[in-house]
């Protein structure tokens, strides 16, 4: 064996490995820096429970993706966080559970309302259930996290339900957590006193030009409501670039319109925000 060529080979990879070694502990230290030092975890939960009826099955599907934070900087901030978190996916009467609880309790909770409904109530009497996929409940709930950065945290609550009738909801609702209040951030932080005379103009034009108008007044005859109606809900979040508003089913259109998302840069918001706002600095301020 040529032990001086064998002793070069593994100088060489020993080499490589400590090099690599080495990138990818500044590569973590980096996103380390970079973030919120807040950690989260998922609860997936998948659940097919069926109740007989009329000699078939009625189903129902429930999904559950809970993300929740796990650990923070600030650990005596952490109860508060989860509990901001469980509050804004699952009903109140579960805010004061942990999150492994809430989850629980939730999905025992939904699944009993299914197996307990008064079915007969739902259907003609002379309805037939010719097959047993033809009737569903079904829940999808889950929530993501968009932004970790510069002490806030944005996170979205996505909602499908259907329970029958026609065609079951869409919602999306956006919160923002600032972590040097340990509240959320509102409007009024980042536009203003007069943030619904502000903003709603830059909504309504961006919502025009997303659906190729050249006048704003033509949103009402593509299917929205007034444009006077559609005014800053409350419902966003933020980023390293801008605001996005969510505006639901209904909310300021028809059904069929669906979800509208709108984004506005923080260039089209500086004249609104003050250099004592929370996102002054993401703002460029």
């Amino acid at each position: 064996m040529d032990f001086n060529r064998f002793n070069n080979v593994f100088i060489l990879v020993a080499t490589v490995f400590i090099f690599l070694s080495l990138q990818n502990i500044s590569c973590l230290k980096k996103s380390k820096s970079s973030d919120n030092e807040v950690l989260f975890d998922t609860i997936q939960i998948n659940e097919s429970p069926s109740v007989d009826y009329n000699n078939s099955k009625l189903n129902c599907n429930l999904h559950i993706s809970f993300t929740f934070p796990i650990s923070c900087k600030k650990s005596s901030q952490l109860v508060d966080l989860q509990k901001m978190f469980i509050e804004n996916i699952f009903p109140p009467q579960f805010s004061n559970l942990t999150p492994v609880e809430a989850v629980k309790s939730f999905t025992n909770s939904y699944i009993s309302d299914f197996q307990t409904t008064n079915f007969s109530s739902l259907f003609e009497d002379d309805f037939i259930l010719e097959d047993e996929n033809n009737f569903i409940f079904e829940l999808n709930l889950e929530n993501e996290i968009l932004y970790n950065r510069n002490n806030f945290i944005s996170f979205v609550v996505k909602r499908t339900e259907y329970e029958g009738g026609a065609h079951g909801s869409n919602s999306i609702y956006g919160y923002v957590i600032d972590l040097n209040t340990g509240k959320y951030l509102t409007e009024e932080d980042f536009a203003g006193n007069n943030y619904k005379k502000n903003l709603s103009t830059i909504i309504v034009q961006k919502i025009a030009s997303a659906k190729e108008l050249s006048d704003v007044s033509q949103l009402e005859s593509i299917g929205y409501n007034s444009i006077d109606d559609i005014v800053p809900n409350d419902n966003f979040i933020i980023d390293d670039k801008g605001i996005t508003y969510y505006f639901n089913e209904y909310k300021i259109a028809a059904h069929f319109i669906g979800i509208t998302e709108v984004f506005i840069s923080y260039e089209e918001l500086k004249s609104y925000i003050t250099f004592d706002s929370p996102i002054s600095s993401l703002a460029g301020l």
